[in-house]
């Protein structure tokens, strides 16, 4: 079980992820092109449709399972899931994902500042707080 508190999922949302697209603007084109090529996406939107994507299926765990301490998540195949989030977005531009990615993290703030102190402690809820928020920036972060 990955134990995590608030105050580290708060902040990798309000300083990691809320500065993430302005540090990747502030790359040059040649090291903006090289990062993507590294997480192995072809537009920075595709990334950020990507994070948004798993925060919207943790938010819908987070929620089930604070509803019914029972709920068991079915599961996604990792490569299907993160496929079917970049075709979804496609046929938007940057900018339309960028809100997207914005209003999730702001959703995501308040879900977290919002939790009871026992959810934390829920080695389910504790797992999808460290694995979608602090490890997915890890993973992804910006040189």
């Amino acid at each position: 079980m990955a134990e995590i508190t608030r105050e580290q999922v708060l902040s990798a949302l309000q300083n990691g992820w809320a500065t993430y697209i302005s540090r990747f603007h502030k790359l040059s084109p040649a090291e903006q092109v090289a990062f993507l090529e590294k997480q192995g996406y072809a537009r920075f939107a595709d990334l950020l449709a990507h994070v948004v994507a798993w925060w919207e299926e943790g938010e819908q765990v987070i929620k089930s399972i604070l509803a019914d301490p029972g709920f068991k998540w079915s599961g996604q195949e990792v490569d299907a899931f993160n496929a079917r989030a970049v075709v979804k977005v496609r046929d938007l531009d940057e900018e339309t994902i960028v809100r997207s990615f914005e209003r999730m993290r702001t959703a995501w703030v308040g879900l977290v500042a919002g939790l009871p102190a026992g959810a934390f402690k829920n080695k389910h809820i504790a797992n999808w707080l460290h694995a979608d928020v602090v490890e997915h920036l890890a993973e992804h972060d910006i040189p």
